[in-house]
């Protein structure tokens, strides 16, 4: 879930003052892979990593040992994937960040892919295909070493070849370096995913209900709570429950949970908010603590075939816990964006099986299987187009999609067409959403 700015190296005379920014992907999905097994060797803060073997590209040779190779100076191993967007932005920010250190540690760059689709992904992103870091590919040896879900994954090992912290990217600031390089205690939070299951006593009611009677008795709850480390930032909904519409925001901010609640089902142009309270530092939150980050639940027993009450219900609840009313006003304001819609006799984009969600690369393909609607507009289709995504075809089920991987337009309209949707780049103007003080 996290993009780190150009701006990234210097904070002092050294470094220029570095920039998060949050990835408005929105950053309803922060591309996250289960990588766990049971057998894996897991390594923890404080013990020495294995010098396990490792199968590179971007390197001297073909294969290489991971201590003897990247350990003459203190390592961070960066876990990512392709279809990760804030992945690929953290890269070039790694090496730029390497360079104005002079080379005083190494990166290694670590992906769980296969060596043709990294080397493939390389020679397409301009970004990236003069990257001279190493790659590790096929990696599960030391991916089962260091187990987590979401990526950008870090792992940081002094020279010893001792683990000092495992971080998420935030934690990729120069005076943390600072202390890396030179070998001064780290003490940074844990990125730890991993949790298990405690016995609760005095369960609430929700939770005697799903267990002793499979939530039948549900009609109405929503829950929120403060950030928790434990689970990645992503945001879940359209789940297949008969009669009823669920959606779950995990570690968002005040302004995304807002945006979640006035845009992410129906798309009528780009959404912006505007604080206009008194107390609005309250709401600002912290990258990197997790301060004013928020989870969020809704369940609604809704027989409808659209998603307009609970999300409505989303910005009352909203409103109520943050004591504020907000407002969408229409702006003059303009944006250009691609707008999906559909072309009259044909359904073929439609999920007819229920199956599983589930989107693979083939042969310079992007294969779809019953893939949300709502996450292909809100990634603008895995990071590919250059304007956001905006639905206008009505429907908001899942998709059966093949699409070339290409940044082409012409190619991927082509393609859409052939299964009855068409993409338009069109002016729309900005919704704005004003949060106020309750009078």
């Amino acid at each position: 879930m996290d993009i780190i700015n150009n701006n990234f190296i210097q904070r002092s005379p050294k470094f220029r003052k570095m920039n998060h920014f949050l990835a408005f992907l929105i950053p309803f999905f922060i591309n996250c892979q289960l990588y766990y097994s049971a057998s894996a060797q897991k390594v923890n803060i404080g013990e020495k990593c294995p010098d396990v073997k490792l199968k590179l590209i971007n390197y001297s040779s073909k294969e290489a040992s991971l201590l003897t190779a990247f350990n003459d100076k203190p390592l961070i191993i960066d876990f990512w994937n392709t279809h990760c967007a804030p992945c690929i932005a953290l890269i070039p920010q790694l090496d730029s960040l390497q360079k104005a250190y002079k080379n005083q540690f190494n990166v290694l760059l670590v992906t769980s892919e296969k060596e043709e689709a990294i080397k493939s992904f390389l020679k397409k992103n301009e970004t990236l295909k003069s990257l001279k870091l190493p790659i590790v590919y096929a990696a599960d040896t030391i991916r089962n070493m260091f187990p987590h879900f979401g990526e950008p994954h870090d792992v940081w090992i002094d020279k010893a070849g001792v683990v000092q912290a495992i971080t998420n990217m935030y934690e990729l600031l120069p005076e943390n370096f600072e202390k890396f390089i030179h070998g001064n205690a780290l003490n940074l939070r844990e990125k730890k995913e991993m949790l298990d299951e405690e016995t609760l006593i005095g369960k609430p009611l929700l939770i005697v209900d799903e267990e002793k009677n499979s939530g039948k008795n549900k009609l109405y709850y929503s829950w929120m709570g403060t950030y928790n480390p434990l689970v990645p930032s992503m945001t879940l909904s359209d789940f297949k429950i008969k009669g009823a519409r669920k959606l779950i925001c995990q570690n968002f901010s005040a302004t995304v949970l807002y945006k979640i609640a006035y845009s992410m089902y129906k798309d009528n142009g780009p959404i912006e908010i505007i604080y206009a309270c008194k107390d609005s530092l309250r709401l600002i939150d912290n990258n990197r603590t997790g301060d004013n980050r928020f989870c969020f639940e809704i369940y609604m027993r809704d027989s409808s075939e659209t998603d307009d009450k609970i999300k409505t219900q989303m910005q009352k609840e909203l409103d109520r816990f943050f004591n504020l009313k907000s407002i969408i006003k229409k702006e003059n304001v303009s944006k250009p964006c691609y707008v999906l819609t559909r072309l009259k006799n044909n359904e073929n984009f439609k999920n007819k099986d229920n199956a599983r969600a589930d989107r693979t690369d083939k042969d310079n393909n992007i294969i779809l299987k019953n893939v949300p609607i709502q996450g292909f507009i809100a990634s603008r289709i895995y990071a590919i187009l250059s304007h956001d995504m905006i639905n206008e075809t009505g429907y908001r089920g899942g998709l059966d999609l093949v699409l070339p991987n290409t940044t082409d337009v012409s190619k991927i309209k082509q393609s859409l067409n052939q299964y009855g949707l068409d993409i338009n780049l069109e002016v729309r103007s900005d919704n704005t959403v004003v949060l106020q003080d309750i009078q």
